[in-house]
Order: C-alpha cells, then sequence, then structure tokens
C-alpha cells in the first residue's frame, strides 16, 4: 500500500512539472498559430505604420528633355530594359521578367529620375547617347 501511494505521488508530481512547463511566465510568451512560444514585452503596444506618399513627378510629353529620351533603353549585361512611354510613366523589365517594376518618370536638367510604384527613385545621369544608373550604362534600343 505505502508502495502505492509513493508511486500515486510521484505520478501527480510528474503531471504538475508537465502542466507548469505549458504555462505562461510573467515575462508574456505567445503560442500564436506558429506555437513557438515566442517572448513578447508586455508593455508593448502596435502601432501602424504611416502609409508612404510620394507624389511621383509628371512629364510633360512637349518638354525638350522629356521627348527626347522616350524610347527603349537597354543594358544588355544585366539584362534590363527601360520602355520610357511619352505619358510619362516607365516600364522596366529585368532578368528575363516582363513588367518587372512600374511607375513615372521626370527629366530635371541632365537627371533622369524614375520613381517607381514600389516608391523608390532611381536617378541616372544623361550623357550624350547613354543614361547612366548604379546598375550601369542604359543604350538606346536599336
Amino acid at each position: 500500500m505505502k508502495q502505492r501511494v509513493t508511486m500515486a505521488t510521484a505520478a501527480i508530481g510528474l503531471a504538475l512539472t508537465a502542466l507548469a512547463g505549458c504555462g505562461s511566465d510573467s515575462e508574456g510568451t505567445s503560442d500564436g498559430p506558429s506555437g513557438g512560444g515566442e517572448v513578447t514585452s508586455p508593455a508593448a503596444t502596435s502601432t501602424p505604420t504611416p502609409a508612404i506618399t510620394t507624389e511621383a513627378p509628371s512629364v510633360d510629353p512637349e518638354a525638350d528633355g522629356a521627348a527626347a529620351l522616350r524610347g527603349d533603353w537597354e543594358i544588355p549585361s544585366e539584362d534590363y530594359v527601360l520602355h520610357l512611354i511619352e505619358d510619362g510613366t516607365f516600364v522596366q523589365d529585368y532578368q528575363g521578367i516582363k513588367d518587372f517594376r512600374t511607375g513615372k518618370w521626370s527629366v530635371e536638367g541632365d537627371t533622369i529620375s524614375l520613381v517607381g510604384d514600389d516608391g523608390d527613385t532611381d536617378k541616372g545621369t544623361i550623357k550624350g547617347e547613354t543614361l547612366v544608373f548604379t546598375l550601369g550604362t542604359a543604350t538606346r534600343v536599336k
């Protein structure tokens, strides 16, 4: 009989230990959908990130700098093609992906700005018959 009481006590002790491991600690854990038990700060609050609203430049189709650049440009070594459309929009094809990136373009002096719909802006320099970007130097598609 004494042996049964000892076994029952041991079984209850193991069960309580296992259950204690499933509880939450004072730091606050979240088993969420991943069940990972990530530690979260008890005072943390989620603040929504404000939307970034960048006004994309417009292109005057009649402007000298813009009119001269309309058309297709390429950087063959990067498998890159830039389509500058007369309505002030652009389309980039990159490494076999058509319409990789789109947005609006503008010209100010010898600088061309590509403001993507993704919010990123790429700037290049107009040098003679080329457009020089960080990616490389684009020449007109023949």
